[in-house]
């Protein structure tokens, strides 16, 4: 009898730390914001661009509507509302797949759940910022509709890993290709997540040496 309440006890203490963890919690979050979206817009295939007009002004990043627009509303709230925007199923679980593998990571790494969620938000915005500073100076070229949580994942990656590991994942695996395109958010998101973990993770540890 005492056995079955240890099990059962352990059971629940798992279970809590899943539901605490901030990479399930952000992969409930994305698979919730895309039903939703699915089923106002009608499309489970292209919610993003299926979606009503308006609510896309108000939800997604569109660099023409912001840059070249005459008179066109500024709505800086969607350099974080893009980020749990996704254009396909595919998109969304590449991306998933990509977070909870480097999520884990760097909450093992971190042990501090609040500074994973600054993460998430922080290269996520970066990696938009990235996106919206690419368009400016190529126009089209680097893209319409910026969406997506790529370039939060990508820092993530670069917090969890640092650079030269980043790289090599990257080159080994093709995470570019499977995360959805959006190579300048990958580019921005990425950086700052490595200048993050130089400054929160690493920075205390790695002091120069004397000869």
């Amino acid at each position: 009898m005492s056995w079955t309440g240890s099990a059962s006890d352990e059971n629940q203490d798992i279970f809590s730390r899943i539901l605490r963890s901030p990479t399930i919690l952000f992969s409930i979050i994305l698979i919730f914001v895309y039903v939703i979206l699915s089923l106002v817009s009608g499309d489970f295939f292209n919610p993003v661009y299926s979606a009503p007009p308006n609510l896309q002004v108000l939800l997604v990043q569109c660099n023409p509507c912001i840059l070249l627009q005459p008179g066109w509303p500024w709505t800086p709230w969607t350099l974080v509302t893009s980020i749990f925007l996704h254009a396909g199923p595919l998109h969304l679980a590449s991306n998933i797949f990509f977070l909870l593998i480097f999520g884990y990571v760097l909450e093992e790494q971190l042990m501090n759940h609040v500074r994973w969620i600054e993460i998430f938000l922080l290269t996520g915005i970066a990696g938009n910022l990235s996106f919206l500073t690419a368009y400016a100076l190529l126009g089209p070229d680097a893209g319409v509709f910026g969406v997506g949580a790529s370039g939060a994942v990508y820092g993530i990656l670069g917090a969890a890993a640092g650079l030269k590991i980043a790289i090599i994942l990257i080159l080994i695996a093709g995470l570019d290709i499977f995360a959805g395109g959006g190579l300048f958010a990958h580019i921005g998101g990425m950086i700052a997540g490595i200048i993050i973990r130089r400054a929160w993770i690493t920075g205390s540890e790695e002091k120069p040496s004397i000869n």
